[in-house]
């Protein structure tokens, strides 16, 4: 009971990070609207370079390699309570940013990333852009921290479940946020919903420090226990041996490999999903919204079930190839001039649903049997890295592309992004597929159960 009771606590730390990270995504087609109609008046390519920022301090700082390391060095408390600090203080300073910032101010930018950055950018989206990157590396580094946390508790026993669970409450968090953001916009101003997700931080920090006290009670009351101590973080020691192993995992990076695909071609999608409902389908803004979190919403009951799969059944790596073609036929039917109708992008919405249970709810169940628990905070670190690759550079590309296929009177056209979005996850599909046959000869696991059988 007290490892279910530890799985709510740290998955709802982790559903108020969702709650922020996407509370902006339904507001873009407003933020792009002129001052004077209400909105901000950012283009295409300062929403892009705000979607993406989420990722810059992680990539070119490497606070996700250190987070990782603190994590494996230092333990689950300091690390968890840093990254939920973190969380909290970037989302104040994007908060104040638009709040208090006149959009009609700019600065000249020295760097413009290939042209994928605006070189002349609104002072205002630079200091929300810095804030977003902050709360982008608490919560990543949250995010591993919680992932360890699950498996400390878990293992050998519920641990795809237990990760479904944890997975469907942060889709909880992103459905909440896309459905109900335009809707406290409309009725209180367009920095109220920042507002909202920040006071959620706060309460998510209050609750891990309720972890702290229980985990802190936990490890008094096993000091003596050996099992304790073979599954604690902090026994076996971490090495500059263990972080070669890792890097020298044929496993370790395709699993790597197919979640910065996998994750590229689906949550940037999810920052211009109610722009593209908007523009293709002629969907009113809160409309839109709605739709939109059919994904997640769809993800919620659907990630535990194949978790409770996998648990029992296995078969990951085909889990996550089945999602993956799902997701890469979605990103095509939207980009295809058919259907235009709004009961036909629900459908897609929700089979997008699908994918986005089926891929994480194996994914990251299956690091735990190709790395070992003493290098696993590096090993998620390493992926999440990875991962924040794609979660800054294509939604800077996907902002810049609909700036470019956007006409005079403000209509943008979603085929090329689309196509884009569609690529990687073929992409996903290759590399599921290699991981299905380095499965077989490495002999990770990842088509057997996860919930140990006893002889009683």
């Amino acid at each position: 009971m007290r490892r279910w009771t530890v799985l709510i606590i740290v998955a709802t730390v982790m559903m108020m990070g969702y709650v922020f990270w996407d509370i902006v995504s339904p507001l873009s087609t407003t933020l792009k609207a002129p001052v004077a109609e209400g909105g901000m008046g950012w283009t295409a390519e300062e929403y892009g370079f705000y979607a993406g920022s989420y990722s810059i301090f992680n990539i070119f700082l490497l606070m996700l390699f250190w987070g990782g390391i603190i994590l494996d060095k230092c333990g689950i408390r300091f690390t968890g309570l840093l990254a939920t600090g973190m969380m909290l203080a970037g989302a104040l300073v994007n908060y104040l940013a638009v709040e208090s910032i006149s959009p009609m101010g700019h600065t000249h930018l020295p760097f413009t990333l290939f042209g994928l950055v605006p070189e002349y950018m609104k002072t205002q989206v630079l200091v929300a852009a810095i804030g977003f990157g902050l709360f982008g590396v608490g919560c990543d580094i949250t995010g591993i921290t919680v992932s360890k946390i699950v498996t400390k508790w878990f293992t050998g026993h519920e641990l795809a479940s237990a990760m479904g669970i944890q997975v469907a409450m942060a889709r909880l968090g992103t459905a909440s946020a896309i459905s109900m953001s335009p809707v406290v916009a409309n009725a209180y101003g367009l920095s109220a919903p920042l507002l909202v997700g920040t006071a959620l931080l706060l309460l998510g920090l209050v609750m891990f420090i309720v972890y702290l006290m229980m985990d802190s009670k936990d490890s008094r009351e096993s000091a003596t226990s050996s099992e304790s101590k073979a599954s604690s973080s902090t026994d076996d020691t971490f090495t500059l041996n263990d972080f070669l192993r890792i890097l020298r995992n044929p496993g370790f990076w395709l699993i790597a490999i197919l979640c910065v695909m996998f994750y590229s071609s689906l949550r940037p999608f999810l920052k211009f999903a109610t722009d593209l409902l908007v523009n293709k389908y002629g969907i009113e803004e809160v409309t839109a919204g709605w739709i939109t979190s059919i994904l997640p919403y769809g993800t919620i009951v659907l990630t535990p079930l194949f978790g409770v799969v996998y648990d029992r059944i296995g078969r990951g790596s085909t889990l996550m190839l089945i999602g993956c073609v799902i997701v890469t036929l979605c990103h095509i039917s939207l980009a295809l001039p058919i259907m235009e109708h709004a009961w036909f992008a629900s459908v897609i919405m929700l089979l997008y649903g699908v994918s986005f249970s089926l891929v994480p709810s194996a994914l990251w169940p299956s690091v735990p049997k190709i790395v070992p628990l003493k290098q696993l905070g590096t090993a998620y670190s390493i992926i999440y890295f990875v991962q924040n690759i794609g979660l800054m550079l294509v939604p800077m590309l996907i902002g810049n592309l609909i700036g470019q296929h956007t006409d005079s009177e403000g209509h943008a056209d979603f085929t090329v992004p689309m196509l884009v979005f569609a690529a990687f996850g073929l992409g996903a599909v290759a590399t599921a597929l290699l991981l299905m046959v380095v499965d077989k000869w490495k002999d990770y696991g990842l088509y057997k159960a996860n919930i140990k059988k006893t002889n009683t």
